[in-house]
């Protein structure tokens, strides 16, 4: 027994189309045998005939558009939005950023005058950005690029990835040439997407793109002579291969002495603040990030504006980071451990296994 079966997903190919139409298959037999009873039903799933002619229209017309997306992938060198000197990081980080930004000073003599490119013959500075959110990673690829003299292009796993297999890969070697071709820091955020381990047992086409993707990821890396800088909230499960060939640096919310110096950068000498404004009281507040701060400066200085005040008070600043602190809180503790877990293993199981275009 046939079961035509209409307005069926466009796929690539017509082994993706025969996987699916199998899966059909296989699902209403079961329902038949298991809820109905009926002993070894044999329902073969096929497309409709009917809309073939139209639907191999359709399909053309849906590859032209494909093809004009995936060529529309374009990425720019921009200027860096911030320099060095505003970075607020631990001295040990700040220590090991300056010694990335003096990379480029010594190369010729070490890789060339005392021989280091017969054992590394493509030297890069390849460095992972680690921690929680606000801690100022992007900031800090803004602030390197801006001490080394180069523009900065960032890019994130979003706008890598393709729902169209095969493009994912064709992107990432595109963004590597784009650096290399503008001599421009590249920052990849979100990188925990892209360098996580290599995906086993892969039995559908999205898997093997996001593997595809994470190999061609290895490859630039490994033949890049430039700058990259990856950034990521989660590097627990990254792959063995990105972990030897990169350098990881970790972010950390910032101490009382941070915490200090991130007020008086942001309290801006134009900003109307009060005289008996108590930076070492705000310093004081525990737990919170740059960002926290960023925004609760922002957001005091807003209020006082529309509300036509003269001034931005003490008062303000502290219960305007208040309410950030209890914002921040009520999002983490609205789900349980557990919830958490779920969401996360389901977010994980969707990026591997997306239907097939």
């Amino acid at each position: 027994m046939e079961l035509a079966l209409s307005n069926i997903p466009d796929f690539n190919n017509e082994a993706d189309k025969a996987i699916f139409l199998s899966r059909v298959s296989n699902a209403v037999n079961d329902i038949l045998s298991e809820k109905y009873r009926v002993a070894n039903p044999k329902v073969k799933v096929i497309s409709d005939p009917v809309n073939e002619s139209d639907r191999s229209k359709s399909g053309t017309e849906n590859r032209k558009q494909e093809e004009a997306d995936a060529a529309s992938f374009s990425i720019e060198a921009q200027d860096p939005q911030f320099t060095f000197d505003q970075i607020v990081l631990e001295d040990k980080v700040l220590e090991e950023l300056q010694y990335s930004i003096k990379f480029e000073s010594v190369r010729e003599k070490v890789y060339t005058e005392w021989g280091l490119s017969k054992i590394e013959p493509c030297p890069k500075l390849a460095l992972n950005f680690h921690g929680e959110s606000g801690t100022g990673k992007t900031m800090a690829a803004h602030g390197m690029a801006n001490a080394m003299g180069r523009k900065i292009i960032l890019a994130s796993y979003a706008e890598i990835e393709s729902k169209y297999h095969g493009d994912g890969p064709k992107n990432v070697k595109k963004l590597f040439q784009i650096a290399a071709d503008t001599n421009a820091v590249l920052f990849i955020d979100e990188a925990d997407s892209l360098l996580s381990k290599r995906l086993t047992n892969v039995t559908q086409g999205s898997e093997q793109a996001i593997n595809s993707m994470r190999s061609q990821l290895l490859i630039q890396i490994e033949q890049f002579t430039g700058v990259v800088i990856f950034a990521t909230n989660l590097a627990r499960n990254y792959d063995n291969a990105f972990v030897t060939r990169i350098r990881s640096v970790q972010f950390t919310k910032p101490n009382f002495d941070m915490r200090k110096k991130l007020w008086e950068i942001m309290l801006l000498p134009q900003l109307p603040i009060d005289a008996d404004i108590d930076i070492n009281k705000l310093a004081s507040i525990e737990d919170i990030c740059g960002r926290d701060i960023k925004n609760t400066v922002v957001k005091a200085a807003i209020k006082t504006a529309i509300d036509n005040k003269i001034s931005i008070t003490q008062q303000l600043l502290e219960d305007t980071l208040n309410s950030i602190i209890e914002s921040n809180k009520g999002i983490a503790n609205s789900l349980s451990e557990e919830e958490k877990k779920e969401i996360s293993k389901k977010i994980r199981y969707k990026l591997r296994t997306r239907r097939v275009r």
